[in-house]
């Protein structure tokens, strides 16, 4: 039964029937109507930030870790333009996430009027969609279309730009529907059968395969499938870059991560193999970049994608699987019934593997050197670190020591930028993703630049009181680029070095708690204090300047010196 209500509210009473308990922003005057339908609303909180960037990444976050959609809201012009990173992210992510777009009223639009842009065409690369309403009645089907579109095949963000007139509409009907009447719940796509029959049949002639885990593995919640076909296979498990969380680390068949600083034991397993089982993954750069360092050109490739043109994209296939990753797993593994566990004899070599990366990790427990190197710095955490922590990792190079040196049993519990390689990332989906689990520990790991591009939501942090600690390794430089500078440019540094503020000072300042470890037996008790503290609090740990490995996509720079 349809009921006449204002723009605001029908907002809110959507975003209500989508179960949106967040809703992510800072209070603007374009949509106050918005705002003040949530006055007497109990279901729907109010995140406010301290900036635009913040709240987008929050969102991020939040969608990352529940699997569900998020939903961020900025007022028109410079608050719209401060969210295009964390757009950037959720879109390189696939992550859920609506973004409410107030934009200047119709009766003022193209005529450069006060904050307008044209929102729509900025946005469309970096979201699933990006449209705008142009009239009041059409504001509960374009909204529940973002949700539709956020929520299905290959999930992404979309853009939904309202005129500041048409969100302060008084009058429009609205129908009471369900979630489930206007878009689908479940991704859950199966392959072609025969395709699936092809999978079968060349992983039952192949000797040494590896399981390649992505980012759809967590988002369908496939690692069960991934661990039963490597049990019945024996096969290596790796995972691709950023999604070290795909599959338990503990299972006896995971051999880490590939892409930049990778899993030694991962990167040699893959050199061997003659089949490549490429589950939720589109072997983009950070995994593979994109030559044969890492996937060998005789081997064979099987590749389960939800979305169709990232088969084959950017390594020939040997049979491309169009599907939800977990439904594909599922018929691959009914096909294979009856086949007897296979290549016992690899099996056994993947498992000594697993023991020599775990014996490896732990040798690093042994570095004593000053300043602290941040391997050792990990090897510490991870004696201490919560089994069920969620982590996010931010760019640069101190975090990314973190994906090979940080222990993921569950799934959704790794945040990092993936492709996208944003700084200033990992603190704010570390808030988000507070908010969407508050009964866990959270902890984010950033460089000392990095940390400040969004530090100002230490206040944030704060003010909501959230379980969260922030790990900031200090070593007074932009790591990644100096590394270059090293390698490539006779080490003649320009903008490399930075200074510093005491953060565990800044921490006080906004009323959380502050640690400083400059020792490296301090370092696991002061972990452990911060786990109980009851408030945000920041870790300082100065690290070594000098530790820079040398750079991934060095001979690209090395090309044009």
């Amino acid at each position: 039964m349809a009921r006449n209500i204002g723009s605001g509210e029908a907002i809110v009473d959507i975003l209500q029937q989508e179960q949106v308990t967040h809703l992510f922003g800072i209070v603007g005057s374009s949509f106050l109507d918005i705002l003040d339908s949530l006055y007497d609303k109990q279901t729907i909180e109010f995140v406010g930030t301290r900036h635009e960037q913040g709240a987008a990444l929050m969102a991020d976050g939040y969608a990352r870790v529940t699997g569900k959609p998020a939903v961020c809201i900025a007022t028109n012009g410079p608050g719209v333009l401060n969210l295009s990173y964390g757009v950037g992210s959720s879109f390189v992510a696939h992550s859920p996430v609506v973004y409410i777009a107030p934009s200047a009223s119709r009766d003022h639009q193209n005529r450069d009027s006060t904050q307008e842009f044209d929102q729509v065409s900025l946005f469309k690369p970096i979201t699933k969609a990006a449209y705008s309403v142009n009239k009041v009645e059409r504001i509960p089907d374009a909204i529940r279309q973002a949700f539709r579109i956020a929520t299905s095949g290959k999930m992404g963000p979309v853009l939904v730009d309202i005129p500041r007139d048409v969100i302060a509409g008084t009058s429009l009907d609205i129908d009471d529907l369900s979630v489930d009447q206007y878009r689908p719940n479940s991704n859950r796509t199966r392959g072609d059968r025969e395709l699936v029959s092809s999978a079968v049949q060349e992983i039952q002639q192949s000797k040494q395969p590896v399981i390649v885990a992505g980012g759809g593995v967590n988002w369908s919640l496939a690692a069960d499938q991934v661990m039963q076909l490597a049990e019945l296979t024996g096969a290596a498990i790796v995972t691709s870059y950023g999604r070290a969380d795909a599959v338990p680390n503990d299972h006896p068949q995971f051999l880490g991560h590939l892409g930049r600083l990778g899993a030694e034991e991962a990167i040699s397993a893959i050199q061997q193999s003659d089949l490549i089982i490429a589950a939720g993954t589109r072997l983009g750069q950070s995994t593979t970049f994109y030559d044969n360092r890492f996937i060998p050109e005789g081997a064979k490739i099987i590749q389960i994608e939800i979305d169709p043109k990232e088969l084959g994209r950017n390594y020939p296939i040997t049979v491309g699987i169009e599907g939800d990753v977990k439904s594909v797993l599922e018929d691959i593994l009914e096909g294979l019934q009856g086949s007897g566990e296979l290549n016992l004899d690899w099996k056994t070599t993947v498992l000594s593997q697993h023991v020599a990366r775990n014996t490896r990790l732990d040798t690093e427990l042994t570095i004593d050197s000053y300043p602290m190197k941040p391997q050792r710095v990990y090897a510490e955490l991870r004696k201490v670190m919560p089994r069920d922590a969620i982590i996010a990792l931010d760019a640069g190079l101190a975090p990314n020591f973190g994906q090979d040196r940080l222990v993921f049993n569950e799934p959704r519990t790794l945040i990092s930028p993936l492709d996208l390689g944003g700084l200033g990332f990992s603190f704010p989906t570390a808030i988000g993703a507070a908010f969407g689990a508050p009964d866990r520990h959270v902890v984010n790991f950033n460089g000392d630049g990095g940390f400040l591009f969004n530090a100002q939501e230490f206040e944030t942090a704060v003010r909501y009181n959230l379980n969260l600690i922030s790990v900031v390794m200090n070593n007074d430089c932009w790591g990644s680029e100096k590394a270059y500078q090293k390698y490539a440019f006779n080490e003649r540094y320009v903008g490399a070095d930075t200074i510093n503020p005491r953060y565990d000072k800044y921490a006080e300042l906004f009323g959380g708690k502050g640690y400083y470890v400059d020792k490296i037996e301090d370092i696991a008790e002061v972990f452990q204090d911060a786990l109980r503290v009851g408030k945000p609090s920041i870790i300082e740990i100065p690290t070594d300047p000098d530790e820079m490995p040398r750079p991934a996509r060095l001979a690209e720079v090395q090309s044009n010196s």
